[in-house]
């Protein structure tokens, strides 16, 4: 990644994939092999994306996703999320799972589950205690990675700074 743009969501869609930058409103296309094959714009910040199978879905830090066509990345709609009819402020990593968007808040330890039509929190993952206090440096050291494996039903989780990736299994209740 060139010096002036800090990476930030990335996601493997159709065969290719698609990263976002913090505050330098580009995005990029790589094929499977990392060759750069394509560069788009989008007005504010890059934070997390992921996709549902049809659009792609990205954060930007406030309470709101938004769901792009992959083709042209144009905006097709807009979520509000909100949690008890309060919005969730500082939208994150995101991931697909179980047909829910999980999303990082923003510099917490918590993931909350949306509701992709709704945009209402249907649940929420304290990460809380995942990374032991004595392994913690410094105020970036929250949760900041999820990735989900579907074939085996396992979240994968990480954090700023953090020196460890865990395997996660979620229970329903």
């Amino acid at each position: 990644m060139p010096r002036q743009h800090f990476a930030e969501g990335l996601t493997i869609f159709q065969g290719r994939v698609v990263q976002l930058t913090w505050q330098s409103q580009k995005g990029f296309v790589y094929d499977l092999g990392f060759r750069l094959t394509r560069e788009f714009a989008y007005v504010g910040e890059g934070w997390g994306l992921t996709h549902d199978g049809t659009s792609l879905i990205m954060s930007d830090g406030t309470a709101r996703l938004r769901f792009l066509d992959p083709a042209t990345f144009a905006v097709r709609r807009v979520l509000d999320v909100s949690d008890a009819g309060r919005p969730v402020e500082s939208l994150n990593e995101l991931e697909l799972v179980r047909g829910e968007i999980y999303a990082n808040v923003w510099p917490t330890d918590w993931i909350v589950r949306i509701d992709p039509a709704s945009g209402r929190v249907v649940g929420r993952v304290d990460l809380t205690g995942l990374l032991a206090p004595h392994e913690r440096r410094g105020n970036e050291d929250v949760a900041n990675g999820i990735a989900y494996d579907a074939s085996a039903d396992r979240l994968f989780l990480t954090g700023k700074l953090w020196p460890r990736l865990y395997e996660v299994r979620l229970r329903r209740r």
